[in-house]
């Protein structure tokens, strides 16, 4: 990571003025950037969350506004607001920047931006990104400009009762008749067929050619766009809806997986209610893109959809991110019921409380809140919400039945739903409700939980097993011909991408970010100590990387006569490092030196010494180095001479590190 970022660096600090990249983070608070992905709740100074980028069960991620950084301390994952875009938004750090501006409408231009320095994936998505966006733009206007739109598909619209002011807020837009008629305006417009097809936006006609403009037809034809937004306000694909009845295609149809749309992954219409999900603490899960659409326009803004997927995992941690509270509406029909009894098992596996609304057969949430109005529509919800004991009690049980078999049945797929619950008193509670519910002894019930927990725990065994398996398998096949090795430090944790040897150089520049610009001596700061001994001794940190970091932030002491830990956490090289060693996740209690007396020396009274140590440390590794070097040349010495000086200069090596280790209380054997 950090040879990667240190390119990266060079990149943009040859392109993008530092004025413009300081104006960022000075705007972009990294709680509100954060906060755009996840529920935050003040804790203390800082802000803690779940984090994104694990299966975070409780909140482990810290976000400190005075200092400008974030950290997960369960994944490892921290730094700047670049940093948390970069892994979330799956961007360069160029096209990170870029991402920030364009949200705070802070000017950059396109030439400040080398696309041709970035990774191939990035310079796809970031092409893929721009066909997404021209394709919502066009299928919107062609809606409220075209003859088909005017005349067929915005009075179907109206007809449903969608107004123009929501077709505007979802850019809901219509798709062309003609079976190429994107794929032209996309070329015409300066876009690609590679392009285009990387987006999703057309498709191949025979297979077994290739991504030419007469093998390419467009994906949606003559239908009702929705675009699907990510979480942060990016186009990632569309559904779209037929409403010819003379025709064999499916109802809905979907964008296909690209590089930047994982169906599993994204929610419609989380983008817009995101902030009113918080508000409410509870979220609306539908079915169809119409039911968002149509609760939206009647003031029921807290919904989703599952973008016309099985509603998965990833979905129900995303949903996490926001509230733990989801009411799930869906058709009273088999369909409806069936969808409802499978969703419900993901969401308490996430650790979320789950209730269920069933709309009468002829009905769904959009056809009831239009015809009854939004005011019924909240009655309705509030009377008729259920958890899953009641739900399946209610549709595996006709009323009064005493049937045995019906019974066990309906207890089985309880005892099984229970199982998915993580927390231990709440699957206790539902034993006890299901137990007096089904007149079944809790004993029974809580051997059909267990025996469901083991199941799924030998199933999860399997899975991990599989997984490993295959990732053994890629790694015995070992790298394609012609393929250089770099390593890939982008999922790695900080100390995961420092070799061990480092660790010395490592815990200086930690000591470094947290002291820099405090006294060292009378006329010396920690730093200016620290880079005078390493100009005199000549001892600069010997792996790569740390040497660039050191350099760099010398430069900038040099230059600025001031190095403090904002410098650490706006360098992209260092920020990472810099969320780590300046979050932190406990406090010593006062109730320790209250109560027992015990004084622990803090880290603002050792910094001095740390400084010693960790360059002697360094010291020490020079002269190791210098050692190998002097035995190299001993091997290969011609002359009783040149063995005496160099037998000398072993002596007085040996010297040197025995003062060394003598001062810092080391033992080498």
């Amino acid at each position: 990571m950090l040879s990667s970022l240190k390119s990266i660096c060079f990149i943009c600090s040859n392109l993008i003025p530092p004025e413009v990249i300081n104006k960022i983070f000075d705007i972009a608070s990294i709680e509100e950037v954060v906060g755009e992905y996840v529920t935050l709740k003040r804790a203390g100074a800082n802000f803690k969350g779940l984090c994104p980028f694990h299966d975070d069960k409780s909140p482990s991620m810290s976000v400190s506004p005075s200092k400008g950084i974030f950290k997960c301390f369960s994944c490892g994952e921290g730094g700047n607001i670049f940093q948390f875009i970069m892994q979330h938004e799956g961007l360069s750090y160029p096209l990170a920047i870029k991402f920030l501006a364009n949200k705070y409408n802070i000017k950059i231009d396109e030439g400040q931006i080398d696309v041709d320095e970035l990774k191939e994936e990035a310079r796809i998505k970031d092409g893929v990104y721009a066909c997404l966006e021209f394709a919502k733009n066009h299928f919107h206007e062609r809606l409220n400009l075209s003859q088909d739109g005017k005349v067929i598909y915005k009075p179907y619209l109206t007809e449903r009762g969608i107004n123009q002011l929501t077709i505007d807020h979802f850019h809901i837009g219509l798709s062309g008749s003609q079976r190429d008629h994107l794929l032209q305006e996309g070329i015409k417009n300066g876009y690609t067929s590679q392009q285009l097809f990387d987006a999703g936006l057309v498709k191949k006609i025979n297979d077994d050619q290739g991504i030419i403009e007469s093998n390419l037809r467009d994906t949606f034809l003559d239908r009702i766009v929705f675009p699907i937004f990510s979480v942060s306000g990016k186009v990632l694909g569309f559904g779209g809806r037929i409403i010819k009845k003379d025709t064999k295609a499916p109802k809905y149809l979907n964008s296909p997986e690209t590089v930047v749309y994982e169906k599993r992954k994204e929610l419609y219409g989380l983008n817009l209610c995101k902030q009113s999900i918080r508000k409410n603490d509870a979220v609306f899960l539908v079915e169809g893109y119409m039911d968002v659409v149509s609760l939206h326009q009647n003031g029921v803004d807290n919904v989703v959809a599952a973008s016309g997927t099985a509603f998965t995992e990833e979905q129900a941690r995303l949903i996490k991110r926001f509230t733990h509270q989801v009411t799930m509406l869906f058709d009273g029909d088999t369909a409806g019921v069936n969808a409802s009894l499978k969703h419900i098992q993901t969401l308490l596996s996430a650790d979320i409380n789950v209730q269920v609304v069933l709309f009468p057969v002829d009905d769904d949430p959009d056809s009831f809140i239009q015809k009854r109005g939004s005011s019924v529509f909240h009655d309705y919800v509030k009377d008729s919400a259920k958890n899953f004991v009641d739900l399946i009690q209610e549709v595996k049980l006709a009323k009064g039945t005493s049937d045995p078999i019906q019974k066990a049945e309906a207890a089985r797929l309880v005892a099984e739903n229970i199982a998915a619950l993580p927390d231990p008193l709440k699957r206790a509670a539902f034993i006890s409700e299901t137990s007096s519910k089904l007149n079944i002894p809790e004993q029974i019930i809580i051997a059909e939980v267990n025996k469901f927990r083991v199941n799924n725990r030998k199933q999860k065994d399997r899975e991990g097993r599989r997984v490993q398996q295959e990732n053994k398998s890629v790694i015995s096949q070992g790298p394609p011909s012609g393929f250089e090795y770099q390593p890939d430090y982008k999922q790695s944790n900080t100390h995961e991408f420092i070799d061990s040897k480092n660790y010395q150089e490592e815990e200086l520049l930690k000591t470094l970010i947290l002291h820099a610009d405090k006294e060292f001596s009378e006329d010396l700061t920690v730093a200016e100590f620290i880079f005078n001994e390493f100009e005199e001794e000549q001892i600069w940190p010997i792996s790569e990387d740390f040497r660039q970091i050191f350099r760099d932030a010398h430069t900038h002491l040099k230059e600025h006569k001031v190095l403090n830990e904002l410098y650490f956490i706006r360098n992209a090289a260092s920020s990472k490092i810099a969320a780590e060693v300046l979050s932190v996740r406990h406090n010593l209690s006062k109730g320790w030196e209250d109560n027992y007396e015990k004084f622990v020396k803090s880290d603002q009274e050792n910094y001095k010494s740390q400084v010693i140590d960790n360059l002697n440390y360094l010291k020490l590794k020079h002269i190791d180095l210098l050692m190998k070097e002097n035995q190299e040349k001993l091997k290969i010495a011609e002359t009783e001479e040149d063995v005496t000086i160099l037998q000398q200069v072993h002596d007085n090596l040996l010297k040197i590190r025995q003062k060394i280790t003598d001062q810092s209380g080391t033992v080498i054997s």
